[in-house]
């Protein structure tokens, strides 16, 4: 696409290239380009730095916004090249001068594009050669510790291909991400009760107060960002936004408690206990699967409760964020945050996101694939005022802390279940008696008090779907399958919902 006001004069450098092989589309303004790109397919743009309206580089960062990996070949009158490449390094392919000839044009974009292929054959060639490796690790991982770095892992392939968009190498990625979803699920069946019994345990939702966070707070001011259903992917897609304020101290992941959902994994964060501890505590606080009611409205009681018992003299400050007013309002009194020595922000957009996956066919539209329910935070955040915030706390000079209560998993596959539709609506985990799932598409706990789990009968016992299966009842069962296929759970267990991320950051 050759974007330039002036496009008609081009006629005969578009005819070249149209000779040499290359499809040209023209736009005669950025607005008209951005629109295009918006609509259709693009490989290349050429783009003229001065145009009328919306200049060439408003256009250009417009562009690289909400496409980073577009080639751009910058066309300019500045004759001072070094200037022009300082100001957009990284940020263009190459840029040419005018008046421009018809061989220099072709070869510069000769010269991009053949670019662009090196480095996706050294991709290629690069995952080609790990696949196997991964492969062998999908299926021979023994430990929490060899699950968590393949993940990591092959979270940095996901991030790695999506810039290449070879389908191919995706479903090939996607095989290995099947195959280690399904040792993990075994190995969650096998270990995750021992991790109650007082012996070695990982970081869980229920501890992470007391072993990640408060650790942290005790040394300087602390605000603890937790964002709501944030994977590990997501995290990749944002850390530029953070990094321009804040350097990473500490990345490391911890994980969430089954099931993997906001009213056992969150309230565990703030309470500093297990599920079935808090309902024997606070048995007035505790809601049910069953009960209709909010399910996280006393975490700020939950926490100071915390700070009491274990007699931490902290001044805490406390916020929800669920629409955009009140990241604004948290904005415009972030005093109260700057006199604070523990403060945190509870942020639910990427939960809201995942829900409206599945109820809202324009929010489903916007996120088809992966790569874009990857993207779609940045994008958020970007044009937020919980952005401005994370500055504001920079200047300062507030530790930041970015954690979650647990991630979510594509589900792609139904499996049937038998029981009564009211244990709970939740499509990843059940929680009664006689409940009759699949087997080989489930994990089962008899005893829920053995991972810290509360029970609502004798027989009550806890169902969690694997990998990226979903339970759906007998009857309309074709209908709800077809629903349900290939919108964001959890609640159940794999990678992505259970291995979340933990960060430190100090202002730079």
């Amino acid at each position: 696409m050759w974007v330039d006001d002036e496009i008609d004069f081009l006629t005969p450098h578009i005819l070249f290239l149209e000779a040499k092989g290359y499809e040209v589309r023209r736009c005669s303004s950025g607005a008209d380009a951005l629109l295009f790109i918006q609509e259709n397919p693009v490989d290349l743009v050429l783009l003229d730095e001065n145009m009328p309206g919306l200049s060439g580089l408003e256009t250009l960062n417009r562009i690289k916004k909400d496409h980073p990996n577009m080639v751009v070949i910058m066309v300019t009158n500045n004759q001072d090249e070094y200037m022009v490449h300082s100001a957009l390094e990284g940020e263009i392919a190459d840029f040419l001068v005018k008046p421009l000839l018809p061989n220099q044009l072709a070869i510069s974009i000769k010269k991009v594009w053949d670019q662009k292929k090196i480095i996706f054959e050294k991709n290629k060639k690069e995952f080609l050669k790990n696949y196997q490796a991964l492969q062998d690790k999908a299926h021979g991982a023994q430990s929490l510790e060899d699950f968590t770095q393949l993940y990591q892992n092959m979270v940095a392939w996901q991030i790695t291909l999506d810039q290449e968009e070879d389908p191919t190498l995706t479903h090939m990625l996607e095989d290995i991400v099947s195959s280690a979803n399904k040792s993990f699920a075994t190995y969650i069946g096998e270990h995750y009760a021992s991790w109650f019994k007082g012996g070695p345990a990982p970081v869980l939702s229920h501890t992470l107060l007391r072993d990640k966070i408060i650790p942290a707070a005790q040394k300087q001011k602390t605000l603890v960002l937790l964002l709501d259903n944030l994977r590990l992917d997501h995290w990749e897609s944002l850390a530029s936004i953070f990094e321009k304020s804040y350097a990473i101290q500490e990345k490391s992941m911890t994980v969430s408690l089954l099931p993997t959902v906001t009213q056992y994994a969150r309230n565990a964060i703030f309470a500093g206990m297990t599920p079935l501890e808090i309902r024997e505590k606070f048995p007035k606080l505790w809601e049910s699967d069953s009960n209709s009611n909010l399910k996280n409205e006393y975490e700020k009681e939950f926490l100071d409760n915390f700070l009491k018992e274990n007699h931490l003299s902290l001044k805490i400050k406390y916020l929800k964020i669920n629409r955009e007013e009140e990241a604004a309002n948290a904005l415009k009194n972030f005093k109260e945050i700057r006199q604070s020595d523990l403060s945190f922000v509870v942020c639910n957009f990427i939960d809201q996101l995942s829900h409206a996956n599945t109820s809202n066919s324009l929010v489903k539209s916007m996120t088809p694939n992966p790569r874009a329910y990857r993207k779609a935070p940045q994008n958020w955040l970007e044009n937020s005022s919980l952005n401005l915030l994370i500055s504001e706390a920079a200047k300062h000079k507030i530790q930041l802390i970015i954690c979650t209560d647990h991630g979510s998993v594509l589900a792609k596959k139904p499996s049937l279940l038998k029981g009564h539709k009211e244990h709970t609506d939740n499509l990843r985990y059940k929680h009664g008696h006689k409940i009759t799932p699949v087997p080989k598409d489930s994990v089962t706990f008899d005893k829920p008090h053995d991972i810290g789990l509360p029970k609502n009968s004798l027989a009550s016992k806890y169902i969690f779907a694997r990998e990226d299966l979903y339970f759906v009842y007998p009857n309309q069962y074709h209908v709800h399958a077809s629903y349900f296929k290939d919108t964001y759970q959890h609640g159940g267990i794999s990678m992505e919902e259970m291995l979340v991320p933990f960060l430190v950051l100090q202002p730079k």
